[in-house]
């Protein structure tokens, strides 16, 4: 490999980055990320309690080869003399906070769904969306359009962990397809661009950029949303890695220093929102920095399968660099993929030296760093911590520190390469023309090189003026703690010196969704948007300061007005119509606070889920004395439904119950069937007549008295009894009472409720509120902030869902519904009022 000239080309188009976000070790966003950069912070530390749940103990004398001989692999991975064992070192790493949660209100998404979603899909759906918040692009604004979706992602631990489980549920299919990390934001979002997952080993990230970059200048999309996702939730990976030989001892990343022994593993996302620059410009975006060019390459069989080659990365880099149409003095910085490895650290120096180090003049070496020292390896997810490390540097124009560095690495030629690690935080803003260098490569060879520019002198003139005019800034959520916090976040926020004008922040923070709970911060200043700030973060929901009205006088009262309409009636157009259109610049504001719903790991130790009981109902005013009052006991929902353990192989007759058919009462089935006790079904279907068919019972059959089975007794074949309990082809159960004999006990029970209540409004809020009972039986939960005037699909209720419900419905009150009656009522009211008329026309 020899060092060639590399002669000023024609740069291409750039691309835009005007939206980022991120979840990394010790940082829950951009802005507290670059604190811990700049700060030299050192993110790594113990695995969280009750995180693996496959947790084994290891011998302390174990030890393992990778040879059936005991010697060590020719990769040079492990040592040369000695067996890997696990150590006390593999239980350290840089881990993300509260992976089990997720505000699966906020997307629609059951909470049966969400259990049996891999984190990583939960993850990038919060990233993507506080992505466009940093962009200030609403999400209804983006629904529809041709926008790209490209995810960067490899791992599959919770699929392994999900199956093993044998706790299978319908929704495991798509919350476990690593497929659905991308289709799974381009679904909410409505984007209707290229949907992809990349995987390339430890280069997928950076190789979904330059995907990205490639599908936006080719016009596949206009846009693109572009994410790296890695989550370590198995012990036994970082086990067999470092049985592999890849872990430092000590749980350090020390990138090309002396005492370089290994990486330790890392795990969080990464995301941003790429548009060419032109429109970006054109549409007022905030451009952060701009992405020049990118270019692949692979080891091709140049060394062993997991041996990095010096000749196929320096190929990679000069080929970035020509597309780029940029020299190596146009370099001031190359992140590295800088892994701390004995071997891996000197080919990567060799290639940075060759490509760009001595092409640069003596003396003036180009400096590299790597952000693994901070936070770890995040493997598929390094190449995006790496490419927003390069980000936030180009946008505020410092080079943060490399920890961990105390010593060169003795194999490394520094002089003859013409390079240096940054150890200390140093000012260098950059220049029109300037670049950094990102290098991301993946296990197998798979190497990814993206060249990164600041933002044109233009987009960073555009928030310039110190006049403070009087504005609103609206602060909206799904809830009134997300208002509280994001207020707090606000006050939080450590805006830059030279603080922007308030305007900007205005005009940011009003393109942004709003929700049903708001509120307005009205002032001419940072001293009144302070104080406000901190008024809506105790509760208030309109913070106005006193002297307004003298310091702004007619401006100041449009305010007043722009924001009380706001406030009060939802309407943003009047606030967007006072602050403008202007430039809203690259501010990082805190985006949206999601609230944290737990959904354990596959394995762990299941929180409790709130009995039927415990549910919250529609509240309406019926006096207990009037007539045709319901009492709440007699129309509960049976306990929610657990997930499907795989079944084993039975015979045909046998009587096996998935999950408990105990009668703890006296279960006579002999026409009408009662309970002595509260016939609390447990586990084994003790039935008094004789089971000849198949009875798997998919919920906990609660009888009560009447025998109440609205947790839907519906076995394989419908669970439905005969007098004996004759099971034949379908189990069924006849009710003294029943004029159906097709359908379970609890027809009878809402029939003579629904007799009770008068007719009209009453009747239909009965029927509501039991259809959202069984609604929150097959969803496994209640939905939170569920429409009744909006559709079942828009709220995101998938169609087996709603085949089950309606299943539900017809056990519920017996009558005869064909499926196409949840595509002529599409919402929870229209549906409602059908089952009233039905029954009015069944029973008068």
């Amino acid at each position: 490999m020899t060092s060639v000239p590399h002669p000023a080309g024609h740069r291409p188009a750039p691309i835009a980055v005007i939206g980022m976000s991120c979840r990394f070790p010790g940082a829950g966003d951009p802005a507290h990320f670059w604190r811990n950069l700049v700060g030299g912070v050192d993110s790594v530390g113990a695995v969280p309690p009750h995180r693996w749940t496959d947790t084994y103990r290891w011998s302390d004398t174990l030890r393992l080869t990778d040879r059936h001989d005991g010697t060590a692999s020719a990769d040079g991975a492990a040592s040369a003399d000695s067996p890997a064992s696990v150590t006390s070192a593999a239980r350290r790493g840089g881990f993300v906070d509260d992976v089990e949660g997720f505000d699966a209100g906020f997307f629609g998404v059951s909470p049966r769904e969400a259990r049996s979603m891999d984190p990583q899909q939960r993850l990038l759906m919060e990233l993507a969306w506080e992505a466009l918040e940093d962009a200030a692009i609403p999400a209804a604004e983006v629904h529809g359009s041709r926008w790209g979706v490209f995810v960067g992602a490899s791992a599959d631990d919770f699929r392994v962990a999900y199956l093993a489980s044998g706790a299978l549920d319908r929704f495991g299919h798509t919350g476990s397809s690593r497929c659905m990390l991308a289709n799974r934001v381009s679904h909410h979002l409505g984007l209707r661009g290229p949907s992809e997952v990349v995987d390339t080993g430890q280069s997928s990230s950076l190789a979904a950029v330059h995907r990205a970059l490639i599908a936006l200048r080719t016009g596949e999309c206009e846009a693109a949303v572009v994410a790296g996702v890695h989550l370590n939730l198995l012990q036994r990976v970082t086990d067999q890695i470092q049985l592999w030989g890849g872990l430092s001892r000590d749980g350090h990343c020390r990138t090309f220093d002396a005492g370089a022994d290994g990486y330790v593993r890392g795990e969080g996302g990464g995301c941003v929102v790429l548009k060419p620059l032109d429109a970006a410009l054109r549409d007022g975006d905030p451009v952060q920095c701009v992405v020049l060019a990118g270019a692949t390459s692979n080891d091709g069989g140049r060394g062993g399968l997991t041996v990095p080659s010096a000749d196929a990365q320096y190929e990679a880099m000069t080929a970035a660099h020509a597309a780029a149409g940029v020299t190596p003095d146009d370099i001031v910085y190359v992140e590295l993929h800088g892994t701390g490895t004995p071997v891996g650290d000197p080919v990567e120096a060799s290639a940075v030296g060759a490509a760009v180090g001595r092409g640069r003049p003596q003396g003036s070496p180009v400096r590299v760093g790597s952000v693994k020292t901070n936070i770890g390896h995040l493997e598929s997810a390094a190449g995006m911590a790496g490419f927003l490390k390069a980000c936030l540097m180009l946008r505020y124009g410092q080079l943060p520190p490399t920890l961990h560095h105390r010593a060169g690495n003795p194999a490394i030629a520094w002089q003859d390469l013409n390079i240096e690690v940054v150890t200390s935080l140093c000012d260098r803003p950059f220049e029109d023309g300037e670049a950094v260098g990102v290098s991301s490569f993946g296990m197998g060879g798979t190497n990814v090189h993206v060249i990164l520019g600041p933002a044109p002198s233009t987009a960073r003139e555009r928030l310039d003026g110190t006049v403070e005019e009087p504005t609103v800034w609206c602060l909206s959520g799904r809830t009134p703690q997300a208002v509280r916090e994001l207020a707090a976040a606000l006050l939080d926020h450590p805006f830059p010196a030279g603080q922007p004008p308030v305007g900007a922040v205005a005009r940011a923070l009003v393109r942004r969704t709003h929700f049903e709970h708001r509120a307005a911060v009205v002032g001419s200043g940072w001293t009144h948007f302070r104080e406000g700030l901190a008024k809506v973060a105790a509760g208030h929901g309109f913070a106005v300061p006193a002297d307004l009205l003298a310091v702004a006088g007619a401006d100041g009262v449009r305010c007043v007005e722009a924001a009380s309409a706001y406030v009060h009636g939802g309407d943003s157009a009047s606030v967007r119509a006072l602050v403008g259109d202007g430039p809203r610049g690259a501010l990082g504001l805190p985006t949206y606070r999601f609230s944290r719903e737990t959904f354990p790991l596959p394995g762990a130790t299941a929180h409790a889920v709130p009995e039927p009981d415990a549910w919250p109902v529609p509240v309406r005013d019926v006096s207990p004395a009037r007539p045709g009052a319901v009492p709440d006991t007699e129309l509960r929902p049976a306990a929610v439904p657990e997930p499907r353990t795989a079944p084993k192989t039975t015979d045909a007759a046998q009587d096996a119950d998935t999950h408990a058919d105990r009668d703890t009462g006296t279960d006579q089935s002999t026409g009408t069937r009662t309970g002595t006790g509260t016939d609390q079904d447990t586990n084994a279907d003790r039935d008094t007549g004789t089971g000849t068919g198949t009875d798997r019972d998919t919920n906990a059959n609660r009888d009560t008295g009447t025998d109440q089975n609205t947790g839907t007794d519906r076995d394989t074949n419908a669970d439905r009894d005969t007098g004996t309990d004759q099971d034949t082809d379908a189990d069924r159960d006849t009710d003294a009472n029943a004029a159906d004999t097709h359908h379970p006990a609890s027809a009878p029970v809402f029939r003579a409720a629904w007799l009770r209540t008068p007719p009209g409004a009453d009747r239909e809020w009965l029927v509501r509120s039991v259809l959202e009972r069984e609604l929150a039986v097959v969803l496994g939960g209640p939905v939170a902030g569920l429409d009744p005037e909006a559709s079942f699909t828009d709220q995101g209720i998938d169609s087996m869902s709603l085949i089950e419900f309606l299943d539900r419905i017809v056990d519920a009150t017996a009558l005869d519904l064909s499926e196409t009656v949840l595509f002529d009522h599409p919402t929870l009211s229209e549906l409602a009022q059908r089952v009233d008329k039905e029954m009015e026309s069944e029973h008068g």
